[in-house]
């Protein structure tokens, strides 16, 4: 196991990274890898919102970031309403390429508004051992939450999103391989703990 402290930005950024680099490689592939690769960008981008929620966001108010866990749940609300939009749409009708185009740029929007406002603000306050902390936490969360998006489960980051969360990344995991669901490799990997 690698040794060393984590970043918690650096994590997420992992995250938005790999959704950047799936959608530049879905929008030039063939039409029998496309599903492939919107299963793993929709599986991606609920899994990271969810994660966030439980587990980073729960941490702003005392980060110098009081109002903006609220503003990032509200947004990922909309996002996740387009990325189950995508989900829930059959990779062949003629408009997929767009409503799954929607998603991921509402998604890379917020990805943009962490990265340059957001993450810079909160390092400041995070000593390197509380910066570790959350970014294992983050890890963990990622690892506790659904593959698939769920816009009408709880978005508090609270007790009730972790226990939705929990109920519907066991119903999702059974779901996906009754489906038979397959996904592409990612090229950024976090690393295990």
């Amino acid at each position: 196991m690698a040794t060393g402290l984590l970043n918690v930005a650096q994590e997420i950024k992992l995250d938005h990274d790999n959704v950047r680099e799936l959608w530049t490689r879905f929008q030039s592939a063939t039409p029998q890898d496309k599903p492939f690769i919107a299963n793993t960008l929709i599986r991606e981008m609920a899994i990271h919102s969810d994660a966030e929620e439980i587990s980073v966001y729960n941490d702003y108010a005392r980060l110098g970031l009081p109002d903006t866990a609220e503003h990032n749940k509200e947004e990922h609300a909309e996002v996740k309403k387009l990325v189950y939009q995508a989900d829930s749409t059959s990779v062949t009708h003629d408009s997929y390429d767009s409503i799954l185009g929607q998603a991921v740029n509402g998604f890379l929007t917020h990805a943009k508004e962490e990265e340059d406002e957001q993450h810079p603000i909160m390092l400041q306050h995070l000593s390197p051992e509380e910066n570790d902390k959350m970014a294992r936490n983050f890890l963990k969360a990622r690892k506790m939450v659904p593959p698939r998006p769920h816009p009408a489960a709880p978005q508090t980051g609270g007790v009730a999103q972790k226990a939705a969360g929990t109920f519907g990344s066991v119903h999702d995991k059974v779901v996906e391989k009754l489906e038979g669901r397959e996904y592409v490799e990612l090229k950024y990997q976090h690393r295990e703990l």
